[in-house]
Formats: C-alpha cells, structure tokens, sequence
C-alpha cells in the first residue's frame, strides 16, 4: 500500500507541476490525438467509480441482482455493485493515477527526442533491476537486502514475485530492441570500407550501450525460472520479428541479423550459461494434474456467470472467489489470467471497452510499421507491438496488470505506440530529407 501511495502522489504532484508550468493554459487539443487511449482509461475509471457508489435497492436489484442479494443477505443497510467498496475505491485511486500518468505522458512526451528518452529510461530502469536480481542469486545471498525475503536461487530483483520481475523485464526488452532498430542504418553501405566503419561506429556508439543492457536482462530474465515470462518474450520477438520483416517501411539491411541475433545468441549462448535448460525442465515438468492455477480460472467462470455486466468490483476477487471455490487449493488472491479477473471485476463489458484500447494500440503501431519514414517512429513502434504481444500473451497465466509498476509500464507502452504514430519526425540526419506523407512533411530522423 506504500508503494502505491508514493506512485499516486508523484504522479498527482506532476500534474500540478504541469499546471504551474504551463501557467494553467495547458495544452488540451494535444489529447485530442489520444482520444482513444485517454477516453478509454476515463470511461473504465467513471464504472470503477459507479461500483463503489451506495444504491438504493430498487436500482441495485435492477443492475446487479446478484449483489442486492448478497447485501440483503448479510443484513447490510445499503448496497454496491461491488462486493468489496473498501478495494474497490483503492483500486479506483489506481487508476486515477493511471490516467493523469498518461495525461503527463501527452504533455510531455511530445518529440521524436523525448520519445527515444523516455525508451531509454525504461532499458536503463530494467537493466538495474535485472543486474540486482542476477547478482542476488549468483553471489547465493540468503535474504534479499531490500525487503528481506527469504531467496531460494531465482532472481526476483526488487518484486516480491518472480514473474512480476520476468514481464518487467520482458517488456523493457521489448522497448529496447525497438530502440535499437531505431538506430539501424537504412542507406546501403555501399563498398566495404563503409560497412567496417559502421561496424566500428556501431561498437563505440550508444547501441552497444544498449545492447548489453539487454544481454544483462535477458541473463536475469532466464534466471527468473519464469516458464510464460520467458515463452512470451521470445514468441514476441518471433511473431513481431515476422511481421517487420514482411511490412517494415525501408526495412534496414541489418533488420533480419538483429532480431535472428536475439534468438540465437540470447537464448542459445546466454541461457546455455544462465540457467535456459531450467527454465526448459520446468516447461516440461508442467502439468495440469499438478496445477491448481487451472481450476481457478475454470471456478471463476462460475462468477462471470453471476456477474456477467457489472462484476464483482475491481480488487475484490480475493474476496469473492472463496464462495466459488469448490476444493481447498489454498489461497488466490488473484486468478492468475488477467482476462479473467477482469471479466470476474469489472464485467465482461468494461474488459471489451479495455481490449479495445489494447487492439487499437496495436493497430497504431502496425500502421506506423507501415506508412511512416521515420526510424524513430518506426523502431518506437516495432517495440511497443513487441511489448504488447508479450504481455498479452503472458497475462493469460499471470496478474502482471495487478502490481502498479508493470500496470504503468504497460500504460506508457500503450502512449509509445500511439505517440509513434501522431508525433511529428523532428530529428535531424546528416542530410535532411523531406517526404511528404498525407499531405504532411516528414522529416527522416
């Protein structure tokens, strides 16, 4: 709950900041262009807000019978949609947060310069963590320093959970190869003279920086032992790698080697040496017999059926899923797929509105693959619809939109992809180069 509080209150400290700075004329037509991903957000948080209002019987029988009947049941004097308004109205101070986060994203984040920062920051955030959770476990430290965990041999960083660490990683890995595709040369090199001397530029410049930032992540991605952490980095990596190589706009030559490099090297040479083979036997050891996570999923079926419209109220399945539970499989505080938790709290109606900000994301970051000049845009987007597909692939075993730091990851991975697709190219090359593209002029960055 501290954690939370901290990132609620910086985040709501900012925006006044903004406010300050912009003199109380802050820019609005800007959020025009993110209409969608910020209108989405706002809506789910307006339903978040109505499940924690007290409604007369009349109205809660009629929206949520379900619930009116439980309240009645226990002789409470009013009811709620949801089951659980104290949690409710915390998860709702969440994303609040995270809304007014992706407002300072807009206001802020309004250059090609700015995009490759904010990238950066998150390569730089995740590699710290990685190279702390790796170190923990090869130097054998009984007790994590931060929080004092008890450590069996699995690299956790600075997250409680093991996976929570592997989607951070997997998605900040995602940002970074985008980063440097950005950065890939897209003129031939012509004689062999100017391909040694881009080698060598490439090995002295800020790429190399970047690539063993990834090396160290991905070292400490395979020592998370995280089965679907791992499957969905590199499922992908694959199917986004595919999809450059068939749509990129003036693919760069050196496209193909990068990402058959992360592949190769990264999985076969780096996870020889880290641990992959564990990672494997654990894949191969799964089964459903000895998996409880299954039946969750399957019992919470049962409380979609109840609830289909209006769930259960955000953050309450914890609450809620014991009266569903029909064996002792011990605690869940959440149903270990984020699809279904979301349909068990929010309703199955607000997890669509949320799936289609999600899709449409997407589709801005394809589009962009596409149709835009720029590199930065370009190689911003082919990371973002990496990140995506990661997560949407991870989240079907796991609650990595639960803890607050991969939710915002996520969130800022979302503006990435739109921002890539509205924000104008103002870096600068050595030539500069102007195309016009739907009656707008580019500039190659």
């Amino acid at each position: 709950m501290w954690a939370w509080s901290i990132a609620e209150m910086w985040i709501a400290f900012q925006c006044l900041l903004l406010v300050i700075a912009f003199r109380g004329k802050l820019p609005f037509e800007m959020v025009t262009r993110y209409r969608i991903l910020i209108g989405g957000l706002v809506l789910f948080q307006c339903w978040v807000f109505i499940q924690t209002l007290p409604l007369p019987w009349g109205i809660l029988e009629a929206v949520s019978s379900k619930s009116a009947e439980i309240y009645k049941l226990v002789g409470a004097s009013e009811g709620f949609i949801s089951l659980d308004s104290r949690m409710t109205r915390v998860s709702l101070f969440k994303g609040l947060a995270y809304t007014l986060f992706v407002l300072n994203a807009i206001f802020l984040i309004n250059s090609s310069k700015r995009l490759k920062l904010v990238a950066l920051a998150i390569v730089i955030s995740a590699t710290l963590q990685g190279f702390y959770g790796a170190m923990i476990v090869l130097l054998k430290i009984p007790e994590s320093p931060v929080f004092g965990y008890a450590q069996s041999g699995v690299a956790t960083g600075s997250f409680v959970y093991k996976n929570h660490l592997a989607n951070y990683l997997m998605l900040s890995l995602c940002v970074g190869l985008g980063l440097i595709v950005s950065q890939l040369h897209v003129s031939e090199s012509g004689s062999w003279f100017t391909r040694i001397r881009r080698v060598i530029e490439g090995l002295l410049s800020g790429k190399m920086f970047i690539r063993l930032c990834l090396v160290i992540m991905v070292i400490a991605l395979v020592m998370t032992r995280s089965r679907m952490g791992n499957t969905a980095f590199f499922a992908a990596t694959t199917i986004s790698g595919l999809i450059a190589l068939l749509f990129y706009k003036d693919k760069p030559r050196a496209l193909t080697v990068l990402i058959g490099s992360v592949i190769a090297i990264d999985t076969i040479v780096v996870g020889a040496l880290f641990g992959l083979e564990k990672v494997k036997q654990r894949l191969a050891e799964t089964s459903l017999a000895g998996e409880s996570r299954d039946q969750v999923v399957v019992w919470s079926l049962d409380i979609i059926r109840d609830f289909p419209f209006t769930g259960t109220g955000m953050a309450s399945f914890y609450s809620i899923f014991p009266m569903y539970s029909k064996a002792d499989i011990g605690f869940y505080d959440h149903a270990h797929n984020d699809y279904i938790q979301f349909m068990v709290e929010a309703g199955i109606p607000a997890t669509i509105l949320l799936g289609f900000v999600v899709l449409y994301s997407v589709w801005r970051a394809f589009s962009t693959l596409r149709t835009r000049n720029s590199r930065t845009m370009k190689g911003t987007a082919l990371g973002a619809l990496m990140a995506i597909i990661g997560m949407m692939i991870h989240i079907s075993v796991d609650f990595n939109l639960q803890p607050t730091a991969n939710a915002l990851t996520f969130i800022l991975i979302l503006f990435l992809a739109n921002a890539s697709a509205v924000l104008p190219a103002t870096g600068i090359l050595q030539v500069h180069k102007e195309i016009k593209t739907d009656s707008k002029r580019e500039v190659y960055d």
